[in-house]
């Protein structure tokens, strides 16, 4: 009898998330449940569970809106936990892949908290997922951190040295102030690299390219805080609006995966 309430308890889940979601029809043929039918299925199933056939209880367990839809669509609400961005902006993912964007800025203490969860995503991210960092442009303090970011990724451009990391250290764990260029050009001159490395990399063609573009995402994303994740040009969210790390991480599978299809 436990075994056969849990099915029941999947089968009316999943009724839900069909009836709750922007798919429900086209996922109800899949279970053969007409639009017009959850609720009455749900309501006669809580008091009568012979109401629910055996044919549709397998056939709700194999239906892949049995997990994904209830576990994720259900739970996070547009315009709550996550925004519709409008118009949805241009990626630079290649084509069969959706982007991941993390709008950060480098003296933003809630990025530094956030960098552990989004480097392991960095790491563990799905194979159709194209992840990167940018930092935000929002107004022309954050531009001087962003263009150190962009030093540091150039001069360190297979992540050897760590670079990135060791300017969010000093910044947060050393109380270091980077945006100005002889404070940066002295950082990296730590590091190992000539002032001359330095200025060769903010006369490239490369590094004024990337910042142009981190100011077009920065405008085009709309948004007015960070940290923020940008799914595929389309999406918007944060950890705020997610209501935690967890939750954050969970919203840009499911959006990274509607994506997809």
């Amino acid at each position: 009898m436990k075994i056969k309430l849990k099915r029941i308890s999947l089968v009316i889940s999943t009724v839900v998330a069909l009836s709750a979601c922007d798919s429900a029809s086209s996922d109800a043929k899949r279970v053969d449940i007409a639009p017009t039918e959850p609720e009455a299925i749900v309501d006669k199933a809580k008091t009568d569970i012979s109401a629910i056939p055996d044919n549709l209880i397998a056939k709700a367990e194999s239906a892949p809106v049995a997990k994904s839809v209830v576990s994720s669509a259900s739970k996070y609400v547009k315009g709550k936990h996550y925004i519709e961005i409008s118009p949805a902006m241009q990626t630079d993912a290649v084509e069969g892949k959706v982007e991941v964007v993390e709008l950060m800025w480098l003296g933003c203490p809630h990025c530094y908290s956030l960098e552990p969860t989004m480097n392991r995503y960095k790491e563990n991210h799905p194979k159709y997922v194209e992840f990167k960092q940018v930092p935000a442009m929002l107004n022309p303090g954050w531009a001087k951190d962003g263009e150190t970011y962009y030093i540091a990724e150039i001069l360190d451009s297979n992540g050897e040295k760590e670079l990135i990391t060791k300017v969010f250290q000093a910044i947060h764990e050393q109380k270091r102030r980077l945006n100005r260029p002889s404070a940066a050009k002295r950082f990296f001159v730590e590091q190992g690299f000539t002032a001359e490395q330095v200025d060769n990399v903010k006369s490239s063609m490369a590094f004024k390219a990337k910042v142009r573009r981190a100011q077009e995402i920065s405008a085009g994303s709309q948004a007015q805080s960070v940290p923020t994740v940008i799914i595929n040009g389309k999406y918007r969210t944060s950890p705020y609006m997610a209501g935690s790390e967890k939750n954050l991480m969970e919203i840009i599978d499911m959006l990274a995966k509607k994506e997809r299809k």
